[in-house]
């Protein structure tokens, strides 16, 4: 699969199941949601999502616009989101991936704290 390839796989698996998306996670990835500290490893990746989706409910991602050079991937999408305390919303996102021999070695999502704290409800 080419990188970009990589990244589509990834974020339809990530819509249907956090566990069968990890495959795609190289195990020395890089993981850094903005402005948190970096997480490492599938296991980092899959600890954060998942104390993500307890607060957001589990994701599905729109990509609205992708653009691959080499192993950079880069994509500008919505992150749809229905927290089981609080009702739908949609969090603009843009994400780097970096892809190398077929798996994500670097994962930066940049989104709005604000927007963030809003759909979540939550005070940050």
């Amino acid at each position: 699969m080419s990188p970009e390839e990589v990244v589509n796989a990834f974020c339809q698996a990530l819509n249907q199941d956090l566990e069968a998306s990890l495959v795609y996670i190289a195990a020395d990835c890089i993981y850094q949601n903005m402005p948190f500290a970096p997480v490492h490893g599938p296991q980092g990746v899959r600890d954060t999502l998942a104390g993500f989706f307890a607060i957001t409910g589990p994701v599905r991602i729109e990509t609205l616009r992708q653009v691959a050079v080499g192993s950079l991937v880069m994509n500008e999408r919505l992150d749809h989101f229905a927290p089981p305390t609080g009702r739908a919303f949609a969090l603009p996102v843009a994400g780097a991936f970096e892809v190398h021999d077929g798996l994500i070695t670097a994962w930066r999502d940049y989104f709005c704290m604000r927007q963030f704290a809003e759909g979540t409800g939550l005070a940050l």
